[in-house]
């Protein structure tokens, strides 16, 4: 899989080489089963119509660059998002860089600059997706943009479990309630963060609510079951002989331990 790194400096040269793409779109932070959803319609269509798939996102969120000094609860860095990616069969994946010019682009300019201009001839979208200055589009505005520019649009509609919707906020959410034994039905599997034991967590991960937690650590080629205790943000405490683990860790998080008294 190709990473493109895209900005508005770098797109006319990227431009010159991209080839026709079935093109998902959003913003796609965990890689959830709602976003799998999304991205194994694009690949339906890429295959149907002899298509790269490709993925088009953002980085980095919105939020952080449109209100200066707040503070953005990634769940996963780029590196790790590239990784399901790929596993799911993208053959490029695009990152357009994400800078207050860009908030101010206007809808049909960004298609026309970002979608068409890198060969999309297969649009695929969830139901709530927006873009342009404003978030002025949305998908009414994108079929009928589509229809102009006859290429195709694939709508994929909500996906929920227990009666919500999946989503990158419900997984937060769950991780604030420590409720991360029912995260494999939203993600699709557990949770997975990178700790480096000198340093704390790897940057744009999030840590559960603070509290003990049953993990598998992924120690090279075995599984080790422990518990780990979150401190703080950044920082956990491993209920495990410490030297017989690697620096840097893969830590799964099954679910809250809950300490039995007697």
């Amino acid at each position: 899989m190709k990473v493109i790194y895209v900005n508005a400096n770098s797109l006319q040269d990227i431009k010159q080489s991209c080839p026709d793409v079935a093109m998902a779109l959003g913003y796609f932070d965990g890689v959830h089963l709602g976003h799998q959803k999304v991205i194994q319609a694009a690949k339906e269509k890429a295959q149907a119509h002899n298509l790269s798939l490709a993925v088009l996102s953002f980085f980095p969120h919105p939020k952080s660059v449109l209100v200066p000094g707040s503070e953005v609860s990634y769940l996963e860095p780029l590196e790790q998002k590239a990784e399901k990616l790929e596993k799911l069969g993208v053959d490029i994946f695009y990152i357009v860089e994400f800078t207050k010019e860009l908030a101010k682009v206007e809808a049909n300019e960004f298609l026309d600059d970002y979608i068409i201009g890198l060969n999309a001839k297969e649009i695929i979208c969830g139901f709530d997706y927006t873009y342009g200055s404003k978030a002025s589009g949305t998908v009414r505005t994108l079929a009928v943009y589509a229809a102009t520019q006859r290429v195709g649009l694939t709508v994929v509609e909500e996906l929920q479990w227990n009666n919500q919707k999946i989503s990158s906020t419900l997984i937060r959410k769950h991780l604030t309630e420590r409720k991360l034994n029912e995260l494999p039905n939203i993600l699709g599997g557990f949770y997975k963060t990178k700790y480096c034991q000198r340093n704390g967590l790897l940057p744009n991960y999030s840590l559960p609510n603070v509290g003990s937690y049953r993990v598998l650590i992924e120690d090279q080629h075995s599984i080790i079951e422990c518990v780990a205790t979150v401190k703080c943000k950044k920082h956990i405490q491993i209920h495990h002989e410490l030297s017989t683990l690697s620096n840097l860790l893969t830590i799964q998080w099954v679910d809250q331990f809950e300490t039995v008294s007697n």
